[in-house]
């Protein structure tokens, strides 16, 4: 009986556990005042009186497919208790010191999430996710890249600056949230443009200013709240700060449970905003995860009844998503960071 026991124990090392967010990280040191993140402290969540669809931003049937909802973005609504806010300036004056810049965006910190376990728990946070989940009419998983996870905005030094140009984002769904209290500053303003990629690209191709009438700024009520967008579809900037104060804000990165929806991520754009070893290693483990998410009905839940042709189609799906990954790994090319300007 105890050989039996033994190799049972011995069949543990072929379990799959499978982590959200990497044990290991970068080279990076640790915050020394890093709060302890407590969902019942630290949150305040409530829902957004208004959401507008991707019909409201000037898409139609070319998108169906490419997302399990039609929710676009959101007006304001809550995430963080004042206990929260407080918490997550903390964390964000210590990491201030870590900004860099690229060419859409002259302060911001990214990867923050490895230096911070406060920082890390809020994006990682069940209850969050969850929350979201309901707002977006689909269930979100954070993203799987860490410097996808609470990249931080500062404001820039030079007064009037833009923090972001017009963009759109490099992964499916993230939410902007105010860390600072946007009403202590003159400008700073968070912008949707209220319409659909191509059209801001045929404005900025052409050199037209965009129409007053097509920029919608929704009202930022604090500290901790914020906007939720399927940002690979709204078309948005952050303008710049008129008068002498801090602009914080916070993007936490998600994506889409639904695997049957193909990923979005932006990796050549990703290359000019991090570094290359970073971006390489966090995809890969994107990409991983949903082949792994692709084969866990294979592994977990095998139908005996199943079609021949049906078993081969879960196994084509985890294919792709390899060969898609492996095809952006090996493609040499480079790109320019895409933006429509101020």
């Amino acid at each position: 009986m105890s050989g039996i026991g033994q190799e049972s124990n011995k069949m543990h090392d072929f379990d799959l556990n499978l982590q959200r967010f990497p044990q290991e990280s970068p080279d990076f040191n640790m915050i020394e005042d890093d709060p302890i993140f407590d969902a019942s402290v630290h949150l305040a969540l409530d829902l957004p009186e208004q959401s507008y669809s991707l019909h409201d931003f000037g898409y139609g049937d070319e998108v169906l497919g490419t997302t399990p909802t039609s929710v676009a973005a959101t007006s304001c609504f809550r995430i963080l208790s004042d206990e929260g806010v407080k918490a997550m300036y903390k964390v964000c004056k210590q990491l201030e010191s870590f900004t860099t810049s690229n060419p859409r965006i002259s302060r911001n910190t990214r990867g923050g999430v490895y230096r911070s376990n406060f920082l890390r728990d809020f994006s990682l946070s069940v209850e969050l996710a969850s929350h979201l989940s309901e707002i977006m009419q689909t269930p979100l998983l954070p993203h799987a890249m860490g410097h996808q996870l609470s990249h931080l905005n500062y404001q820039p030094l030079k007064v009037g600056e833009n923090v972001d140009k017009w963009h759109f984002d490099t992964l499916q769904v993230d939410f902007v949230m105010f860390v600072t209290d946007p009403n202590k500053v003159e400008g700073g303003e968070f912008q949707y443009f209220n319409g659909s990629r191509d059209e801001m690209a045929q404005i900025h191709q052409a050199g037209q200013h965009i129409p007053a009438g097509r920029i919608t700024a929704p009202a930022l009520v604090g500290a901790g709240y914020a906007v939720l967008m399927q940002g690979n579809y709204v078309v948005h900037q952050a303008k710049g700060v008129l008068s002498e104060g801090e602009r914080i804000t916070l993007v936490n990165g998600y994506s889409y449970a639904d695997c049957n929806i193909a990923d979005y991520t932006s990796y050549k754009q990703l290359l000019l905003a991090d570094p290359e070893s970073y971006v390489a290693a966090e995809y890969t483990r994107q990409m991983a995860l949903r082949c792994a998410q692709q084969l866990q009905p294979c592994i977990n839940n095998s139908d005996f009844n199943t079609s021949r042709s049906a078993l081969v189609r879960q196994l084509e799906n985890a294919r792709a998503e390899l060969d898609q990954a492996i095809g952006q790994l090996q493609d040499d090319s480079k790109q320019s960071m895409q933006h429509f300007g101020d």
